[in-house]
């Protein structure tokens, strides 16, 4: 069994992390749904293309999770501490300012300046 801290953080996680980000992601597949997100992906899955199916969603849950393990740390449900090459260590919730979620996918976000792979751009 592991250390109960473990079993504090997996739990945390998951619950934070992979059920919110799931269930975003069935509230984006709600008939009728505002969302942007959404829309774009109900006109991918009728055209019953699998590959565009896939080019549509595969990023955009990719994209939820990460967006809501930061916003997990923003909010301080996850505190987790950095160590970068150099061996420094970083606070992410106070050197993230609350922000970590927003530099995420907001202009000028960490995935257009990270990312080699596909992007979904819906509010520009």
């Amino acid at each position: 069994m592991p250390d109960p801290s473990i079993s504090s953080f997996a739990e945390a996680l998951v619950r934070l992390v992979r059920d919110r980000a799931i269930q975003n992601c069935d509230a984006r597949l709600t008939p009728g749904t505002r969302s942007p997100i959404g829309k774009y992906w109900q006109a991918a899955l009728e055209g019953k293309n699998s590959r565009a199916i896939g080019n549509v969603i595969i990023p955009d849950c990719v994209d939820e999770a990460i967006f809501c393990l930061l916003n997990a740390i923003d909010d301080g449900g996850l505190k987790l501490i950095y160590v970068d090459g150099s061996g420094n260590s970083v606070n992410l919730l106070e050197s993230g300012l609350g922000e970590l979620a927003g530099w995420y996918v907001g202009t000028d976000s960490w995935r257009h300046k990270f990312s080699s792979q596909r992007i979904n751009e819906y509010l520009t």
